[in-house]
C-alpha cells in the first residue's frame, strides 16, 4: 500500500514537472547579460552592480552587465526587444526607453514597450536636482529664473538623461528662458563639463551627482518635487522659491526580458529579484546610492509601463519637448 502511494505521488510529481518547459527547469544554465542603456558610472550602471551581485549568488551564474548607452536608451531598449525570449538577455530599463521615447520625445523609436517586452518587476525610482556651476550667482531656483532673463543667450544648459531633458525643458518653457540646449548621452560627461563650466546648468539625478553635491564642485539650487527631498535635505523646492512645481518626471526602472520568455522563467527572475531588493543589505546599498527600492509584482510592473506612457505622452505634448 505504502509503495503504491509513493509510486502515485512520484507519478504525480513526474506529471507536474512534464508540464513545465525544459529550459525554465534547467534555468539558468549559463551566464546571463543584463543590458544598461547608459554608460558606466550613470545611476543605471550603479543600480545594476548593487543588485547584479546578489541576483548571481542566487541564480548561480554569473552576471554580465553590458553598458549601451544611445539615443535616449532606445539603443540599448532595441537590443533586449531583439534577444532570444530565453531569459539570457534582461534589460535594467529606465523611464527613458520605456515611457518618454515612444511617447515622442525621441523619433525613430522602432518598438513597442508594452508589446515587445515582458515585465519582471519595478526595481527603483528616484529624483532629480538643478544644479549650477559655482560660478554661477544663483542660490535657488528663482534667482536662476532672474539671471538668465537678464542675460538672454548667455547660459547654456546640460541634460544627460530623460528626466533632465524633461525638467530642463519644463523650466525653459514654462518661464519663458532664453537659453541654450545640451544633451550628453549620459550623466557623468554633462557634470564634468558643468564643473568645467563648459555648461553652467544642469538638472540631474540625484544618483549620479551627490557625490559632486558633496564636495562642493556643483551647487544644487532646487528641487522639482512637493517637498524636499531626504538626500539634501537643505535644498528648497521650487515652490519654497517662489515657482511652480513641476509635473511628476522622476526617473524609475523596471527590469524586463524580451516579449515571449517563459513566465515560470519570469516568476523565478521576479521572485528572486523582488527578494533581493527587500532584502536589508541591498535596500541600504540602493538607499546610499541615491535611488529608493520599489520593488512590485509583475502585474504592477506592466500597469506602471501603461501609465507611466501616458504621463509622457501628456508632457511631451504639452511642453512640446522633443530630443535635439
Amino acid at each position: 500500500m505504502k509503495i503504491a502511494c509513493w509510486l502515485a505521488g512520484l507519478g504525480l510529481a513526474l506529471g507536474v514537472l512534464a508540464g513545465v518547459p525544459a529550459s525554465a527547469q534547467s534555468y539558468p544554465s549559463k551566464p546571463i547579460r543584463l543590458i544598461v542603456p547608459f554608460g558606466a558610472g550613470s545611476g543605471s550602471d550603479i543600480l545594476a552592480r548593487i543588485v547584479s551581485e546578489p541576483l548571481s549568488q542566487t541564480l548561480g551564474q554569473p552576471i554580465v552587465i553590458e553598458n549601451k548607452p544611445g539615443n535616449n536608451t532606445t539603443l540599448g531598449t532595441e537590443i533586449v526587444v531583439a534577444a532570444p525570449p530565453d531569459g539570457y538577455t534582461l534589460g535594467l530599463l529606465t523611464n527613458s526607453g520605456l515611457a518618454a521615447s515612444p511617447a515622442g520625445l525621441t523619433s525613430g523609436v522602432r518598438y513597442d514597450p508594452a508589446k515587445d517586452l515582458s515585465y519582471i518587476t519595478m526595481v527603483g525610482s528616484v529624483n532629480y536636482v538643478l544644479l549650477v556651476n559655482n560660478d554661477v550667482d544663483a542660490r535657488t531656483a528663482a534667482d536662476l529664473v532672474s539671471l538668465i532673463k537678464a542675460h538672454p543667450g548667455k547660459y547654456n544648459y546640460a541634460s544627460g538623461n530623460t528626466g533632465g531633458i524633461a525638467y530642463g525643458g519644463y523650466f525653459k518653457n514654462a518661464h519663458k528662458l532664453d537659453m541654450t540646449h545640451v544633451p550628453y548621452k549620459s550623466t557623468p560627461p554633462a557634470l564634468a563639463d558643468l564643473i568645467s563650466g563648459h555648461v553652467q546648468i544642469m538638472v540631474a539625478d540625484v544618483p549620479a551627482s551627490l557625490a559632486m553635491i558633496r564636495a562642493g564642485k556643483v551647487r544644487p539650487i532646487g528641487v522639482p518635487a512637493a517637498k524636499r527631498y531626504v538626500l539634501l535635505p537643505d535644498v528648497p523646492t521650487f515652490e519654497e522659491s517662489g515657482l511652480a512645481t513641476p509635473p511628476n518626471m522622476d526617473g524609475w526602472w523596471a527590469l524586463v526580458a524580451p516579449a515571449g520568455t517563459p513566465g515560470e522563467i519570469l516568476d523565478r527572475l521576479n521572485k528572486d529579484v523582488v527578494g533581493i531588493l527587500d532584502s536589508e543589505p541591498t535596500r541600504t546599498k540602493i538607499l546610499k546610492s541615491g535611488i529608493v527600492p520599489i520593488p512590485s509584482t509583475r502585474q504592477h510592473a506592466v500597469q506602471y509601463q501603461k501609465d507611466q506612457l501616458q504621463v509622457w505622452t501628456t508632457i511631451v505634448k504639452d511642453l512640446n519637448l522633443r530630443l535635439e
